[in-house]
This record gives C-alpha cells, sequence and structure tokens, in this order.
C-alpha cells in the first residue's frame, strides 16, 4: 500500500521554508496522537517530479497482516489486538468475498453447550470516497497548504486528510438474545470500514473477547510493509505473514477478469491414452472406459455460490471426464466416473503440501475444495508419496442426481492430488459405494521421467 510521496509538487501554493514549518507544526497540534505527518522535503517541493511508471507488483492487500497463535495484527490498517482463543484448531475457512469485501480473519470453537466466533472484514470505500491513491492524498495536502496553518483554539480551515487519521479505538455495541450474545465493533481507516463481529453463547468467551477489543492497538502503517507507532517507534510484529481466510479479494477480481484457466493446455486422447505433452504428464485409461461428456453445466442461483463457481473455473480446467459404457442395469444407480483436472495454486492462493509432515497445507486444501462447492464433503485426508511424487488423497462424498430421477444420490468420491510443473492435477473416482472404488478398473499415470503409477492400487498401497 503507498504512501505520501517525500516530494510534493506545491509550486501553485507558493510555499517556502517558513510556510512548511508552520504547516508542520499545524499537523503536530491537530493531528494529536495520529499517525506522524508525512516528511516533507523543502527543496524539493518546487521540483516536478517525472511520472511514476506503472507497477506490475501486486498491491499490499487489505487481508495483509500478521498471525499467530494468540495474537492478529493488520499490516494494511494498522491495528492489533491479543486473541480470545487460539488459532490453533480453530481457524474458519470462508467463501470468497464479494467484490468490494474483505475476510481478514475468522475463528470458531465448540466445546460442548459452549460455542462462539470472531471475524474481522471490510469493506472497501464508497465510490468516489477512496483516498489512499497518491494523486488524491497529494491533492488533500495541497489544499491543506493553501489553506495555511491556524492557530490554536482557531478551528481548522481544512479536515485533516483522511488518510492520516486513525480513529484510535473501536466502537462498539453488544446485544443478546437469552444466552446468545452478539458483539459488534468498528472503526475507519481510510474510509474503509473496518468491522469485527463476536457472537457466543459463552459469558466467558464473550468477556475475553471485549477485553482483548478493549487493548487493541492502532499504528501507522509505511511504505516498506512496516508498522510504527504515533511516536515513530518501529513495531515488533508477532506471528507470521497471513492473507485471511479464503482467497483475497483483489486475486479474485483478479483471476475472474483474467481468466488464467483458459491458457491450461487440454491434452489429448487417442487408442485408450490421453497425452498433454505440454504438462508432461500420460494417463492410460480403465479398460473398456470411454470419454463422455460432462453435459452442460448449470451455474449456482446464489450469488456467493456463483462467484465462488467462477472463480474455481477461471483458475482451473476439467481436462478429461470418462465412465464405463453404460448398461440396461446401471442405468438403475449413478454412473461411475473418473474425472481429471488442473488447478493453478497459485490463482487459488492455495498452499499444497509439501511433505508427509504437512498435514496442516493438507487440511487447508481439503477445506478450500469443500467452499468451491464442487467437490462435495471431504471425510477424511491422508498424505503419501509414490516414486518421489507427494500424493494428496481425499475420502468423501458428492451429492448427485441420477438420470431419470428426481431426488438426489450422494456418490462416494476418491481425490487423487499431486503438484506438478506448477498445476494441481487432481483424479476424482466416483462410484455408487464406497465398496464399488475398489471395483474400478486400474488406470494409469505416468509423468515425465518417473516410473507408471496405478491410480487404484499404488495410491492405496501403505506410505
Amino acid at each position: 500500500m503507498s504512501r505520501v510521496s517525500a516530494a510534493l509538487d506545491l509550486a501553485p501554493a507558493k510555499l517556502g521554508a517558513l510556510a512548511v514549518a508552520c504547516l508542520l507544526c499545524f499537523f503536530a497540534a491537530a493531528a494529536h496522537a495520529q499517525c506522524p505527518a508525512p516528511d516533507i522535503d523543502p527543496n524539493a517541493m518546487f521540483k516536478k517530479l517525472p511520472p511514476e511508471k506503472p507497477s506490475t507488483e501486486e498491491p499490499m492487500l487489505p487481508e495483509a497482516g500478521f498471525l499467530s497463535n494468540t495474537h492478529y495484527t493488520s499490516q494494511f490498517f494498522g491495528f492489533g489486538f491479543d486473541l480470545p482463543l487460539t488459532v490453533a484448531g480453530h481457524e474458519l475457512m470462508l467463501p470468497v468475498m464479494p467484490e468490494r469485501q474483505h475476510a481478514l480473519l475468522a475463528l470458531q470453537y465448540e466445546k460442548g453447550p459452549h460455542k462462539g466466533y470472531i471475524m474481522v472484514t471490510a469493506k472497501d470505500p464508497r465510490p468516489g470516497e477512496e483516498v489512499d491513491t497518491p494523486e488524491q492524498r497529494e491533492e488533500a495536502l495541497k489544499a491543506l497548504a493553501r489553506a495555511g496553518p491556524t492557530r490554536p483554539g482557531e478551528p481548522e480551515p481544512f479536515p485533516i486528510p483522511d488518510f492520516m487519521l486513525r480513529s484510535g479505538r473501536f466502537f462498539y455495541s453488544v446485544r443478546h438474545n437469552g444466552p446468545n450474545y452478539a458483539a459488534q465493533y468498528w472503526t475507519n481507516v481510510n474510509n474503509y470500514l473496518v468491522k469485527v463481529v463476536i457472537g457466543t453463547n459463552d459469558q466467558d468467551f464473550l468477556r475475553k473477547a471485549k477485553a482483548a477489543m478493549a487493548q487493541a492497538r492502532f499504528y501507522c502503517p509505511q511504505d516498506d510493509g512496516s508498522l510504527i507507532t504515533s511516536s515513530g517507534k518501529l513495531v515488533q510484529v508477532e506471528g507470521a505473514s497471513y492473507s485471511g481466510p479464503t482467497v483475497p479479494t483483489f486475486r479474485v477480481n483478479a483471476a475472474l477478469h483474467d481468466d488464467p484457466g483458459k491458457s491450461i493446455p487440454a491434452g489429448e486422447i487417442s487408442a485408450g491414452v490421453y497425452r498433454n505433452s505440454q504438462l508432461g504428464v500420460q494417463y492410460q485409461l480403465p479398460k473398456g472406459w470411454e470419454v463422455v461428456s460432462s453435459g452442460k453445466e448449470d451455474p449456482p442461483s446464489d450469488e456467493t455460490a456463483l462467484r465462488e463457481y467462477q472463480f474455481l473455473h477461471a483458475c482451473s480446467q476439467t481436462l478429461l471426464r470418462i465412465a464405463p459404457p453404460t448398461t440396461e442395469l446401471a442405468r438403475q444407480e449413478p454412473d461411475p466416473a473418473i474425472v481429471l483436472r488442473a488447478i493453478d495454486p497459485n490463482c487459488m492462493s492455495m498452499r499444497t503440501a509439501a511433505s508427509l509432515a504437512d498435514k496442516r497445507s493438507l487440511d487447508e486444501v481439503a477445506a478450500s475444495l469443500e467452499e468451491t462447492g464442487e467437490f462435495g464433503e471431504i471425510s477424511t485426508d491422508e498424505l503419501l508419496t509414490v516414486f518421489g511424487h507427494l500424493f494428496m488423497i481425499f475420502h468423501g462424498t458428492l451429492a448427485t442426481t441420477p438420470r431419470g430421477e428426481d431426488l438426489g444420490q450422494r456418490l462416494s468420491q476418491s481425490i487423487f492430488a499431486t503438484r506438478y510443473n506448477k498445476l494441481l492435477l487432481m483424479w476424482s473416482v466416483l462410484t455408487p459405494s464406497s465398496s464399488a472404488l475398489g471395483e474400478v478398473p486400474p488406470s494409469v499415470i505416468t509423468f515425465d521421467g518417473s516410473p507408471p503409477i496405478e491410480l487404484r492400487t499404488s495410491l492405496h498401497a501403505k506410505k
């Protein structure tokens, strides 16, 4: 997130060094405990700066922060507070947010009859009220400079620019319905509306949450991503970099605009073998199985589900769908199928498992797949390696509607996923029952330079 430039073009105001000093004095007197005024170089104030080249780097996102097991800090908005519960075992995955909204943190717990959650979100400024651009900040400082400094006790001729203001506190309200309590905290930073919502039926959790929010600390974000106090002292943040409980909204919007999934090569099939030379993978189909059409897709009508659906399809490509020849007997139940997909994990901000010990990333992938709505419910997961390839394996169920039936049924599903050539390749094996998974004929995966891997037997072998 860019900040105020050190050199401003204030030539129209014809300010000299004395005026600059007065301006700084005004900031110091009026800003109270707000962020320090930007350093202005009097020698550079009359120099016309060349236009900056557009940056190709991703800007600092509203979701940018730091998270430890007991503390959260927002790097973008500049505040931090201790958590009323530990992060480990309590992280909550959320669907992708609407276009102008951001999820910063989500935790929940349930212990016996007691349960509770804390969620932090932010909403973009209303159109026309954005203040976090260099041009708008420069114009605000020019207007303030033209108005001139004031004497103590006189009204301000021009309000301090919003980008310099920090409320220094959260406003709040608490309501309850019987044993259920809901507390909402809010503050404005750079015209973003930041909210912390707490819900619980546990008064002890509510007490801890209220105490944590009462002691929340506000900081001043800097150009280099660091945070300082209002007195200019560097803040030592706790925890590791964190970008929220779902994909940052900027990345979702970018994926929907750029549609990178279209660039994933489709591959080709002949004589019962699928080949994708660009991805470096070959897949021998089960004997007798053939390519089938997935049929006309019907995107969900719910706005949130539709955005999740569009995001998944913007970051992925269905490469292959196969099934056995359908018999009259098989028409009485859902068809078995195997679906091969390629997902760009960077597009989806998906951290995949890097070793057999990386259970946290495995669980995060499982939660992300469930959130998309297209991979059903995942009940168990595991990690194993075959010929040097690390596979994430997920077992669960997927709802489906058989031909000629109005009521939905559930298919048993096993998903075999491995990262290869910067993509996540996923084989979803679907059968009418869990016992039928063992009846699927063997099929063989071959990666460039590695021995063949039998999808059914090799990936069910012991680690």
